[in-house]
């Protein structure tokens, strides 16, 4: 009995009060909501991607090698600033060149457009090594 219960509420629920099939009402309802997506605006960070595709391949490779390279020298400088037999002026080599990385780093990424997300990161990595090579010089590491 419960059974042929449900099998009636299915047949009923293919059709709408009017008698049409919901079918075609879905097939309407999908169709306008893809030409509604066909004129969508495009998104933010699209439009971000296409402004950082700017930049030339050459430039953003050297960017990413001076990162590399920046990173590589914070990693031995705090190597060598963990070692307590080392004095002041051994670490010295490892703050000249840190203050000729922010140099070279500030310099290519005032190459490249603002919003660029390689910018971005080389900023960042210049701030890290300007604040360690001030702390340095300041005394901070004596």
């Amino acid at each position: 009995m419960k059974i042929r219960d449900i099998l009636q509420s299915i047949k009923s629920f293919g059709t709408t009060a009017a008698g049409t099939n919901s079918n075609t009402d879905f097939q309407q309802l999908l169709a306008r909501e893809v030409a509604a997506s066909a004129t969508a605006q495009p998104v933010a960070a699209t439009a971000a991607a296409s402004a950082a595709g700017r930049v030339p391949a050459p430039l953003r490779l050297q960017g990413l090698e001076l990162t590399e390279t920046t990173i590589n020298t914070l990693d031995s400088f705090s190597a060598a600033l963990g070692n307590t037999a080392l004095k002041a002026e051994e670490l010295e080599p490892y703050v000249t060149a840190l203050e000729e990385d922010v140099a070279a780093l500030l310099e290519a990424k005032n190459q490249m457009p603002g919003n660029d997300p390689l910018a971005k990161l080389l900023d960042r990595v210049a701030t890290v090594s300007y604040l360690e090579t001030a702390k340095f010089r300041r005394g901070d590491y004596a």
